[in-house]
């Protein structure tokens, strides 16, 4: 068995808005309330064994809490336990050094959510849960699955969304062979067998329009009724590219964790690279991080691995055929030739290769013979509409 999820978006009526934002409003302040308390109690009990309060202690203290603010009644009790489960999470994740420390709720904020654990069910294509007893529509071109763990409502700018959390006994093939990937801004990826991945560009396409959006709503008066709907059609804006992304994300991992069964892949330093002014915005238009995290966990649920290089090894600098160290290498050179033993590639694909390399040799395992093909990845980007380009010529590689 293992766990997936389905995100599906609903479609409630006004009443059923009306309702949702109760819903996240109250577990925003419920999150946000205990947040406060905790602060204080760990601020007054320094010097105590116990320093802080559990996830149960805020749970009797929230039965009290809803004598006094009546309004939390009107939205289901197991969501706003949930909230301080959360909140306990992220607290204990700090602790761990894993996380910052948690911070206080916006309504502000444009993303919104709550959580469902249980007492939800699927009638046709209505979706219910507690308080909403006749059902909230979603679209039916997904069947929610029966074995369902738990649901969180979010609410993106003016769309609502239920992920659905569920256990699969489905088991997918694992792929064949191993891969490196060099990831870069001229190219979104380079394969160590010769594909390319032209970059999507999402924030580059609609620059021109955000800045028209932005330069109107420079020109509204503050908190007044225009000025609040063009906030909401710049929110849009964002939105559309964000959703460029994820789905191009989503179609490129999907087809290498099908297509491969070991991929390795850099350790990129993201933050580093966006300090370069010149390079910044076209680095985080790039999405890696998103991308990495997506590859990562659907090569886990086919059985597949991901192995990470160090930021710091040389993939760009040296030569795949001899293991030479081309120091003086610029950025904008885009053909790699070597001095010593005279080999001439692409340079992402040099970079590739070495990659793959590295990532064998981190691992202990023998290195691949590499064999360059006619590429099967093709096909599958193909069929997913991903932009790309097969390198014609084949690398030298003793």
């Amino acid at each position: 068995m293992t766990i997936k999820t389905l995100k599906v978006r609903l479609y409630p009526d006004e009443d059923q808005k009306a309702l949702l934002e109760k819903h996240f409003g109250s577990c925003r302040f419920v999150r946000n309330h205990f947040l406060e308390v905790r602060n204080k109690y760990y601020a007054e009990h320094k010097d105590d064994k116990k320093k802080g309060l559990s996830a149960f202690d805020t749970m009797k203290m929230l039965t009290a809490l809803k004598k006094e603010v009546t309004w939390l009644n009107e939205v289901n009790s197991q969501s706003l336990q949930h909230s301080l489960v959360e909140l306990d999470k992220a607290f204990k994740s700090f602790f761990k050094h894993n996380t910052a420390y948690p911070r206080f709720k916006s309504k502000k904020d444009s993303k919104q959510y709550f959580i469902v654990p249980s007492g939800f069910k699927v009638e046709g294509n209505r979706l219910v849960i507690p308080k909403f007893t006749e059902g909230i529509k979603y679209r039916d071109e997904s069947t929610i699955p029966e074995n369902m763990k738990r649901i969180v409502i979010t609410r993106d700018v003016d769309r609502y969304y239920a992920s659905v959390v569920y256990e699969s006994d489905e088991k997918p093939s694992v792929g064949m062979g191993a891969v490196g990937l060099d990831m870069g801004v001229k190219h979104f990826l380079t394969t160590s067998d010769g594909i390319q991945v032209e970059p999507l560009n999402a924030l580059k396409k609609r620059e021109k329009q955000l800045k028209r959006e932005q330069r109107r709503l420079s020109r509204k008066e503050r908190g007044s009724g225009n000025g609040k709907k063009q906030i909401v059609k710049l929110e849009r804006l964002y939105q559309k590219i964000r959703d460029a992304r994820t789905d191009f994300n989503h179609r490129v991992s999907s087809a290498i964790a099908r297509h491969y069964g070991t991929v390795v892949i850099e350790d990129l330093n993201v933050r580093g690279m966006a300090q370069n002014h010149k390079l910044a915005k076209s680095v985080l238009d790039q999405s890696w991080y998103q991308f990495r995290e997506m590859l990562e966990y659907k090569l886990q649920w086919r059985g597949g691995e991901l192995i990470k290089i160090g930021r710091f090894d040389p993939s760009s600098e040296m030569c795949s055929r001899c293991g030479n160290i081309k120091r003086d290498l610029k950025l904008s050179d885009r053909i790699y030739h070597c001095d010593v033993c005279g080999l001439t590639i692409d340079r992402d694909l040099n970079a590739a290769i070495n990659i793959m390399r590295m990532g064998f040799l981190k691992v202990g395992k023998g290195i691949p013979e590499f064999t360059p093909v006619e590429i099967p990845l093709a096909g599958y980007l193909n069929r997913e509409g991903i932009s790309y380009v097969s390198l014609k010529q084949e690398p030298q590689i003793l």
